[in-house]
């Protein structure tokens, strides 16, 4: 029962991270970024985290390394494009 459960929290999760964001203010961040297109939840979490990478939280550092070298993780093509479009403003 536990896993099924697990499971459901998992598919919310995952609704939620596939939304569009709305807040204007998170939709500015990722603009002031390069990113101009419509993002979702895993676009904003994902520059948010390289952000504080940037400004050098050691932590974020460290983050967005395990994600780069996790060759496993679907979400690296994601990471790439968000770095890429950074990249392109400064």
């Amino acid at each position: 029962m536990a896993t099924r459960k697990n499971k459901k929290l998992s598919e919310c999760l995952s609704d939620i991270l596939n939304l569009a964001v709305t807040n204007e203010e998170d939709v500015e961040f990722l603009k002031s970024l390069g990113i101009k297109k419509r993002s979702d939840n895993k676009t904003l979490i994902m520059a948010k985290l390289f952000n504080k990478a940037a400004a050098g939280d050691i932590q974020a550092i460290k983050e967005v390394r395990s994600i780069m070298t996790d060759n496993e993780n679907k979400d690296f093509g994601k990471l790439m494009e968000i770095i890429e479009a950074v990249q392109n403003v400064r």
